[in-house]
């Protein structure tokens, strides 16, 4: 009997460690997903160089946070075009050569990012240049591939799909990022570009091997008409309107990398290699949010779960202005990005669960247009609040900030905060 008693503990303590590890079954089952989260961990690994050595760059050249502020928001709106392009070719054309052609003109953007660094005179219209590229590639790509991502998984596994996509960004800008800012130091800025350049190449080629990626049914209406549709069909929704809109706290919060480089000059008293350390730091969490989302996928009460990440996101921004210590700032960077990477899963599961697939391609332009909008919206408020309130208090106003939007939300949207599994589909 005391036997039967260890082996039914181990049994249960295993089921629980099941519930709570991340689910890996999208991997095993299909060789299609396998490879995009292969080639999606590399691009994103890629892009962490990028992420680093561009505001750095600008910041080294004009000792502006405003001119970084410039560059991030021109990336934003040029991503945000790619998003309506993008989703209005996902539901028309084969997903699949849509991602590859996009991704090989981020490759050739790097490259051109990469040369103008190496001048003795590095331009600055061609980074501006370069961002547009490099937002309008993007956009497109990513919109392309988050509609592709539920045709190659089953409906039960949506959570652990966006899980492990949310790992394959994690995972790549976890570590790019730190090595970034030593690269930086010890070789130059164009190494980044290079690196961000060979690994979009590598992207490109994987996904071309691919299977075609082509929506259950096309669309026969113009672009504008099709987008048009597109953001009536969620608007109208009461679940994926409303789960989209709690994603504006999420793109307010994103612009947190535009205070780093002044926030370590000014505060810290440190330089590249600490910047790295904390733009890798979201990531840290992200990962370890990820790693534990097994439970994710059982979860039945999703606008909850939604609104209290969000809620820990921001509140791990304010945690990050508490001190003005690295450790500090990296821990609460840290806890803001495992709150993000909770609320993205769950909201990722609840908006593909409620939307067809002639519509995915659209719905999905609308998504991703939240993350690369993000990155100008968030930068402006970012940038507004540096320049309104001493440096050592950014962090904390512009998490706050946050926190008071995810509270007003959670007593606004009723219809999500009492979500259930069963309700994903209602309109």
């Amino acid at each position: 009997m005391p036997g039967g008693e260890h082996s039914r503990r181990r049994i249960g303590t295993a089921r629980s460690s099941n519930k709570i590890a991340i689910d890996l079954a999208p991997l095993r089952t299909s060789r299609d997903f396998r490879t995009l989260f292969l080639a999606r961990t590399i691009s994103v690994f890629g892009i962490g160089f990028l992420v680093v050595a561009l505001p750095i760059q600008v910041y080294q050249r004009t000792g502006s946070t405003a001119m970084v502020a410039a560059v991030a928001t021109v990336i934003g709106i040029s991503a945000f075009a790619g998003t309506l392009l993008g989703g209005t070719a996902a539901d028309h054309y084969d997903r699949r050569a849509v991602i590859v052609a996009s991704r090989a003109a981020a490759t050739l953007g790097f490259a051109l990012l990469a040369v103008n660094a190496m001048l003795p005179d590095p331009r600055l219209w061609i980074i501006f240049g370069c961002a547009v590229i490099d937002g309008l590639t993007g956009g497109i790509s990513e919109t392309a591939l988050v509609a592709a991502v539920p045709g190659l998984i089953p409906p039960d596994k949506l959570a652990a799909g966006a899980a492990l996509m949310a790992l394959t960004a994690d995972l790549g800008s976890m570590a790019a990022p730190a090595l970034a800012g030593l690269l930086i130091a010890w070789v130059d800025i164009a190494a980044n570009y290079w690196l961000a350049a060979g690994a979009s190449l590598v992207t490109t080629v994987l996904i071309a091997r691919l299977g075609p990626m082509i929506a259950e049914r096309g669309h026969d209406e113009s672009p504008i008409r099709a987008a048009l549709s597109g953001f009536r069909f969620a608007a109208g929704h009461r679940i994926v309107g409303a789960t989209l809109l709690v994603g504006c706290v999420t793109m307010l919060l994103s612009g947190w990398n535009v205070l780093v480089p002044e926030y370590v000059t000014e505060v810290l008293h440190g330089g590249e290699a600490t910047a790295g350390l904390l733009f890798a730091a979201p990531a840290v969490g992200a990962v370890l949010g990820s790693l534990t989302s097994g439970w994710t996928g059982s979860i039945r009460r999703g606008g909850r779960v939604i609104f209290v990440a969000t809620l820990v996101s921001a509140a791990g921004i304010v945690g990050a202005g508490l001190v003005g210590a690295t450790v500090a700032v990296f821990a609460g960077l840290a806890a803001h990005g495992a709150g993000r990477v909770v609320s993205d899963i769950a909201r990722f599961a609840v908006v593909q669960a409620g939307t067809p697939d002639a519509f995915r391609g659209r719905v999905s332009g609308l998504w991703t247009a939240q993350l690369t909008l993000a990155l100008s919206l968030g930068s402006v408020v970012a940038g507004v609040v540096s320049s309104a309130v001493p440096t050592r208090a950014v962090f904390l106003v512009y998490g706050a900030g946050g926190c008071l939007l995810a509270v007003l939300l959670w007593c606004v949207l009723a219809t999500l905060r009492n979500l259930d599994d069963s309700a994903t589909v209602a309109r």
